[in-house]
């Protein structure tokens, strides 16, 4: 189990919680439309892409573009 807390004054931010996997439908896009709860209350899940900085160019990595903007 995993308690959450505040890294600056410590404060406790949720109940214990358990890992669970990133559900599927996680990255899926729906426009506007909720999705509803992607996990169970108790759970969280993590994203094991890179996301936020540092940045890097498309160039320094081996990522293929598959947007048609990009």
């Amino acid at each position: 189990m995993t308690v959450f807390a505040c890294t600056g004054c410590g404060a406790t931010l949720t109940v214990p919680v358990s890992r669970v996997a990133l559900p599927v439908r996680t990255l899926q896009w729906y426009s506007h439309a909720l999705l509803g709860a992607l996990v169970e209350p108790g759970t969280y899940a993590v994203n094991p892409e890179p996301f936020g900085p540092p940045w890097r160019r498309w160039a320094e990595t081996d990522r293929v573009r598959s947007h048609p903007f990009l």
